[in-house]
């Protein structure tokens, strides 16, 4: 017997009927499975599931601050050390008064403010333990009637006692007062005219400074 049955307007019905009808359930559930799958993808990469690392991962760290050390403080100043009076070249001051010097005013030792005059200190021409002073032309400090002068020397004891002069003990550092050798009750001093003697006073305090 013949199991196709004509059906209306020339359509056949047959054991053919139910296969198509589960392949295109198959097609079907499969393509929607396929959305699924193409739409969850989709979902996954737009929030950063597509990188290999997540995204705060993946940004490096900011480097941690280096602590910077602290400028070192300046070194503390010491205090300018003042000159002492020594053998070598040096300007003679009243202590206080460094704008004015000893100074040559003819034959005669005076203090002003002008033309201060280059002194070199050696050791005591009567005693070396002491001090002699000459200009540049070989003129030294000497006391002659109590008063100072420059003058050249003779090369005789007198006249190297008259120019040696012994630093006072017990002055301050940085101050010089200066006694005399053959008269050692006397010491130099100045006097209100600026002129320079040898009197029975407690003496002029000096310092010395570098020439410029």
């Amino acid at each position: 017997m013949n199991d196709h049955v004509p059906g209306p307007a020339g359509t056949v019905y047959g054991s053919s009927g139910p296969d198509r009808l589960s392949r295109a359930l198959t097609i079907g559930v499969g393509a929607g499975a396929a959305a699924i799958l193409v739409l969850g993808y989709a979902a996954w990469t737009s929030t950063g599931g597509g990188d290999e690392k997540p995204a705060a991962a993946a940004t490096s760290a900011p480097p941690a601050a280096t602590a910077t050390a602290p400028a070192p403080a300046a070194e503390s100043q010491s205090p300018a050390t003042t000159p002492e009076l020594a053998a070598g070249a040096w300007l003679l001051s009243p202590l206080g008064d460094e704008d004015t010097y000893l100074t040559a005013n003819g034959e005669y030792a005076k203090m002003s403010p002008a033309d201060p005059a280059t002194l070199t200190v050696s050791a005591g021409l009567a005693d070396d333990t002491c001090f002699s002073f000459r200009l540049e032309d070989g003129r030294y400090l000497r006391h002659f009637d109590y008063r100072l002068r420059f003058d050249a020397s003779d090369d005789s004891e007198l006249f190297r006692a008259d120019a040696t002069f012994c630093r006072e003990a017990g002055t301050d550092p940085g101050a010089v007062r200066l006694r005399s050798k053959n008269y050692p009750e006397f010491l130099l001093h100045r006097r209100a005219d600026d002129s320079l003697y040898i009197d029975k006073a407690s003496g002029t305090s000096f310092m010395v400074q570098v020439p410029s």
